[in-house]
């Protein structure tokens, strides 16, 4: 008999005379207690102990966990770098692992940690995709820490919207470069300063669509207005430029800029939503007209607080800032109502 075939390889390494029994077609005691050792520590797929992997077959996968592709668990002709994981791939990956702990909790777990590496914070509130994407996106903003380029970008995944940094300020100049009682300041800025501008009502740059931008008006509808079946959507522009379409499997979602491309409606399955549009250095920007709620005002605070912990902990100790948050404002009849979102 083949002691491979018979799910015990450990009976060949033995003396001749104890494997006599078993080429006879026998099950001796010591074929029996081998192999549990051998499911233990080699692993047998016999489907016993819910199909547990052995501690060899959890070992050869140990530097596939380091990659977010999971090449244990996808094809690795597939071309998708962070895969979600399915209810399937799950019952998987808890096979490698103790049998008590969950594939959601292991891999916010293990987030967690490959995140300390690169000094990067994962929001609590984060689905656990969202933290994946977020550290493949970290680890080539970590070379450019402390650095102009490597803020912006560190911001721009916290906050999600556009993000700018000034830090060559010009001169004050009354009625040049700044306004009375609007943005000037008495004795100019300290040196070694610079201006981080937010701007939480952008929502892509109109002539990057479809290209660049594509992802950051999926991730804006996902965000903003509650379109989860975004999320894989195709996104494509009519001939004459004017329209942008956004299909999914069975919904759609259309915007339409104005002919005098101040202002676009966006229309999610039949409902319209107006939006703002601006010309900035030549550029199309659209951004958002919502009704301003008492949450959002909170979730701003909360959100200019994530970002002024995050410029402290990360620019260079010796320099100073101005953060300026562009948000919307509330207009009586426009984006709020009085007693309903009104907050004086």
């Amino acid at each position: 008999m083949n002691h491979a075939r018979s799910g015990n390889r450990y009976m060949q390494y033995l003396p001749s005379v104890f494997q006599q029994a078993a080429e006879e077609g026998d099950d001796p005691l010591i074929n029996r207690y081998l192999r549990i050792f051998e499911k233990m520590l080699s692993g047998i797929d016999d489907g016993e102990i819910e199909g547990k992997k052995g501690i060899l077959e959890t070992l050869d996968i140990i530097s596939d966990i380091f990659h977010p592709g999971f090449s244990f668990l996808f094809d690795a002709t597939g071309d998708t770098f962070l895969s979600p994981l399915s209810s399937d791939e799950k019952t998987v990956f808890s096979k490698y692992f103790r049998q008590d702990v969950d594939a959601d909790e292991f891999m916010d777990e293990f987030l967690r940690w490959i995140a300390g590496w690169t000094a990067l914070v994962l929001k609590e509130d984060w689905e656990l995709e969202t933290k994946r994407e977020v550290i493949a996106r970290i680890l080539p903003i970590y070379r450019m820490r402390g650095t102009k380029t490597g803020l912006e970008e560190y911001l721009k995944i916290y906050v999600g919207k556009r993000v700018t940094i000034v830090d060559e300020v010009d001169p004050f100049q009354i009625g040049v470069t700044s306004q009375v009682g609007k943005n000037s300041r008495i004795g100019g800025f300290p040196p070694y300063f610079f201006i981080v501008n937010v701007d939480v009502t952008y929502l892509f740059d109109w002539d990057r669509v479809p290209g660049s931008d594509s992802d950051v008006l999926i991730n804006a509808l996902i965000d903003d207005y509650g379109v989860c079946w975004a999320d894989g959507a195709d996104v494509h522009k009519s001939e004459d430029g004017k329209t942008i379409y956004i299909e999914g499997y069975e919904n759609s979602a259309g915007i339409v800029l104005d002919d005098s491309e101040k202002s676009a409606i966006l229309t999610i399955d039949g409902t319209a939503h107006k939006l703002d549009v601006k010309r900035n250095n030549g550029k199309l920007t659209v951004h958002s007209i919502k009704k301003v709620h008492v949450s959002d005002i909170r979730a701003w605070k909360d959100k200019k607080r994530a970002i002024e912990e995050i410029i402290d902990s990360e620019k260079p100790v010796h320099t100073d800032y101005w953060l300026k948050m562009t948000q919307p404002r509330m207009v009586v009849g426009v984006n709020s109502d009085v007693g309903e979102n009104t907050l004086l």
